[in-house]
Parts: structure tokens; C-alpha cells; sequence
């Protein structure tokens, strides 16, 4: 099994305040601060995010395979369960944005525990501060732009949707080998 964390615990605790970082600005463009060797298929930076926040009570689902080394790595590292059910998962790892779907097919909360929605961390063939997506809302000065390339338009279209039923709704993490940005539910986001 390949190796985690290379200090489980001073790696863990810097990942897990860059993360607050990135959905405290959102769109804001951050490279991972430490280095993990994740097994092929996973970029590092969801590594590093999903080392980080997974647990045995925080169910995974994954486009991946449940027998698929990064799985079984995931699950050896961080003791998380795997679900095949898109509801059923506090975390979701999209390796392949073409099997997204909407993002309604994740766990949205409820009203009255907003933080059990599902958190999405999918792969990006690229991300940059190019025109495609406008950002606003908390965190951000006036609004921002993005560009996350290979991930549909349609999903943005149909997360923006989704944007009035706050608290309900799901916060993103899109990543592209080590760099990452967060788009949290309090995030206005317009297709342009």
C-alpha cells in the first residue's frame, strides 16, 4: 500500500487550513502546501483534501471503482466507508466529470442540519482565471471569474439553480494535479 501522509499529523493540520482558506475566498486559485503520493488516477490534491477529511463515520462515493487502488488506498488511509449511492455520501470523489450528473443526485442537507450535504471534489482537466464562470457572494470583494476546464457547463448551470435553496446545497472542490479552488453553497455562480 502506498505511503499517506509523510506526517500524518502536521500534514493533515496544514491541508485542512488551506482548505478553509480556499472556502473562505472562494475562486480563489491555491496550490496544495504539502506533498502526498497519491496512487494513479487521484490527482494529489484530492489526496491531500480527501486524507484530510475522511473518516470511518464520512461515507465516500467515487465514480471509481470500490476495488480501484486509490479506493482501497482512501479506505486503508482513512478508514471511510464507500457508498454507491450519490445520497449516501458525506464526500464525493469525481475522477470523471462526464459521470457528475446534477449535483441534486448528492446529499443537499436539510434544513435543520445544513453540514450533512455532500462535499464534491472533482478532477479538472485545467483551472484558471479565465472568463467562463463569474463568482460572488461571501469572500469575494465584487465577483471573480474561473475557468475549470472539462467540467460541463451544464453542471454549473444546474449548481447555480441550486444556489436560492441555501443552507441546502453542496460545496465544491476542483483540483488539477496540485493546485485546487473551492465554490462553497454560499457562492453565487453565473455560466457565461
Amino acid at each position: 500500500m502506498q505511503k499517506g501522509f509523510h506526517s500524518e499529523t502536521v500534514d493533515s493540520q496544514t491541508v485542512f487550513r488551506a482548505v478553509l482558506d480556499a472556502m473562505a475566498n472562494p475562486g480563489k486559485i491555491m496550490e496544495m502546501p504539502i506533498e502526498i503520493d497519491s496512487p494513479k488516477g487521484i490527482a494529489p490534491a484530492a489526496g491531500a483534501v480527501l486524507m484530510t477529511l475522511l473518516d470511518f463515520e464520512t461515507p465516500l462515493w467515487s465514480n471509481l471503482e470500490h476495488d480501484s487502488d486509490g479506493i482501497q488506498w482512501l479506505r486503508f488511509h482513512t478508514g471511510a466507508p464507500f457508498t454507491r449511492a450519490k445520497k449516501n455520501a458525506a464526500f464525493a470523489l469525481c475522477t470523471d466529470y462526464d459521470q457528475l450528473g446534477d449535483p441534486e443526485d448528492f446529499d443537499l442537507g436539510t434544513i435543520e442540519s445544513p453540514q450533512e450535504s455532500t462535499t464534491l471534489i472533482v478532477h479538472t482537466r485545467g483551472i484558471d482565471e479565465r472568463a467562463t464562470l463569474r463568482l460572488s457572494g461571501p469572500g469575494i470583494q465584487t465577483h471573480t471569474h474561473l475557468k475549470l476546464t472539462g467540467v460541463p457547463h451544464k453542471f454549473f448551470q444546474q449548481r447555480a439553480k441550486l444556489f436560492d435553496t441555501y443552507p441546502l446545497g453542496v460545496d465544491m472542490i476542483f483540483v488539477c494535479d496540485t493546485i485546487f479552488v473551492a465554490i462553497p453553497r454560499t457562492t453565487r455562480l453565473e455560466v457565461l
